[in-house]
Formats: structure tokens, sequence, C-alpha cells
């Protein structure tokens, strides 16, 4: 996901200490809340950051990390401004990451311009038909 001029997009995450991160991280993957595209990652003051799914995370959920998961934790949501792919999603092909940010809700159609078919392509209206053997261009 990426911004203009290129920059990834922000990513909402959930900011805790570091001894309770592992027990967030295993709640936020039960929700299906956890961001696997993106690294969790340490923030200056020494807190830890998990990047979730979508544009915010519900109360009830920091409710619950703060009450069940961890009793006496703290967290709160920000925003990461510069947030780290994951290594498995470095590695995606250029479809599966087509899919993946179409799935996240992101406007994808500016990557179409670094995919070159090698055959030929025909636009459609809200889509475009590449060829099976189309590669990235590097």
């Amino acid at each position: 996901m990426e911004r203009e001029g290129g920059k990834p997009a922000a990513v909402v995450a959930v900011v805790t200490e570091p001894r309770f991160t592992q027990r967030y991280r295993e709640y936020l993957e039960k929700q299906k809340l956890l961001d696997r595209q993106h690294r969790v990652e340490k923030m200056p003051d020494g807190t830890v950051a998990l990047p979730v799914v979508g544009g915010a995370l519900p109360e009830q959920y920091l409710q619950e990390l703060r009450d069940r998961v961890a009793p006496g934790s703290t967290c709160k949501v920000t925003q990461l401004l510069d947030p780290v792919p994951s290594k498995k999603a470095q590695g995606c092909s250029p479809a599966q990451r087509l899919c993946l940010e179409q799935v996240h809700g992101t406007q994808w159609k500016t990557q179409i311009l670094h995919i070159q078919p090698v055959k030929s392509y025909a636009p459609h209206v809200d889509h475009i038909v590449l060829d099976l053997e189309c590669r990235p261009v590097l």
C-alpha cells in the first residue's frame, strides 16, 4: 500500500510494553486482527507497535487486551507513518501483491504501471487483464 510519491501508507497499530507483546500478538492473531503484511516495530520510547488490519481498532478489543489478555497492561492505538513490510510481504509476486492490497481496500491501480506484460494487455472499465507471463519491471 502506497501513498502518493511512492511512500507507504500509514498503518494502524496497537502500542504496548514489550513484556505484553507476545500475549497481544497471540490475541490479535486469534481475532484475525494482526496485520501480517507489516513488521512489529519497536518505538523510540521502548514500547512495541503491533500493526493491525483495517483503519481502526474498536474500543472493545482494546478493553479486552487490557482486562483479560494482559491484566495490568496499557495499550493505545497509533499510526505507523513509515511501516516496514514483513519479509513475507516483500516476497510476493505482483499478482499476489495486487490481490492482498485489493483485500485491504487500498487503491492499487498505480502498481499497474510497474508491471510489464510480455505480449499485451487489454484495459477494461475497472480492471486490466494481463497475460499470464507478465513480469515486473525492475
